[in-house]
């Protein structure tokens, strides 16, 4: 469930990792908020008995038109899927409010290619977030936001090669739930 958040929360939330996983609300209007927060986790290992296949938890959520969305994933992969082909591009953060995303706190343009985990690329909403690759036995915190601006269901898709098969494109990355999911916009 989606809650409003204060502006200087916002900013704080955008700036530094979270320790906690839910807001309290902050007002009993009936209104949407203006700003609300996705959290997600990307997890890899034996997931559901299925070995080596990632996923991103909250695959699918829902978010209401002008809102500003704030999506951080907490990531835990410590290995690598370069881009390849048509997909060199999501190494480019895209679609956000100032053009970056938030790496650690770091704000970044772009993740190199050679430090790509994962991305979360929404194309009918023109969003892109590179996941960089966690520090072995740690996480990475990526927070970035963008404004729903249109109304409709949205795929998201990780883009890197981390899946099975002999292009990395197989399994998880082609099963929803896992690398794919949802973003509903009212």
């Amino acid at each position: 469930m989606k809650r409003p958040i204060t502006t200087l929360t916002a900013l704080l939330l955008a700036a530094a990792p979270l320790a906690a996983v839910s807001l309290a609300s902050t007002t009993a209007s009936a209104t949407a908020p203006t700003h609300v927060i996705e959290h997600m986790r990307l997890i890899t290992g034996k997931m559901d008995g299925r070995p080596g296949w990632p996923k991103i938890t909250n695959a699918s959520w829902t978010v209401h038109k002008g809102q500003t969305v704030t999506v951080q994933i907490v990531s835990f992969d410590d290995g690598t899927a370069p881009l390849m082909g048509q997909y060199m591009s999501d190494a480019n953060v895209k679609g956000t409010l100032n053009g970056k995303e938030l790496v650690n706190g770091k704000p970044v343009a772009k993740v190199s290619d050679i430090n790509i985990a994962h991305t979360f690329t929404v194309p009918g909403l023109g969003f892109n977030m590179p996941i960089p690759v966690a520090p072995t036995g740690g996480h990475i915190v990526v927070t970035a936001s963008f404004v729903a601006k249109k109304t409709g269901t949205f795929v998201w898709h990780c883009y890197a090669p981390c899946g099975s098969g002999t292009n990395g494109m197989g399994g998880a990355m082609s099963t929803m739930g896992w690398m794919t999911g949802t973003v509903h916009v009212k």
